[in-house]
């Protein structure tokens, strides 16, 4: 993952509205296994990241959250995000992945199934909460 820059901006509402946080994405382009005994042909991880990665990559803050949300943290923290709060992207390298099967670009049912060409929609696989941690940590 690579690091975005960040600003110095102070005040309650002053981060969120000179810092953007594109988001990227992370490819896994074989088979992901999944515990209910399905499988997802290929999958992409879309997250977000706020601050700069130090040395010995010790600052990182990884933060997540529920299905329904989407990778920008700032959207539902507001009030904790910016210079001397909670999440100080000038202190800490702050990452936020979206789950899979999420509507915010990680693989979901309103993805194109590689293998059929067509949209998963209801055929989209059971995933667990073991299965959300493994595509963290991939």
């Amino acid at each position: 993952m690579s690091a975005n820059g960040v600003s110095t901006a102070q005040g309650r509402n002053a981060w969120k509205a000179n810092v953007t946080a594109p988001i990227q994405y992370f490819d896994l382009e074989e088979r992901f296994e999944l515990e209910g005994g399905g499988y997802l042909p290929e999958l992409r991880i879309a997250y977000c990241t706020y601050g700069t990665l130090n040395d010995r990559g010790d600052n990182v803050i990884w933060v997540c959250h529920a299905l329904t949300a989407n990778s920008d943290p700032q959207d539902w923290w507001n009030g904790f995000w910016g210079g001397g709060r909670l999440f100080d992207p000038e202190r800490y390298f702050i990452v936020c992945a979206n789950i899979i099967g999420s509507c915010y670009g990680s693989t979901g049912p309103d993805h194109l199934n590689p293998e059929t060409g067509t949209r998963y929609g209801s055929t989209f696989p059971l995933i667990t909460i073991g299965d959300v941690v493994r595509a963290s940590e991939s």
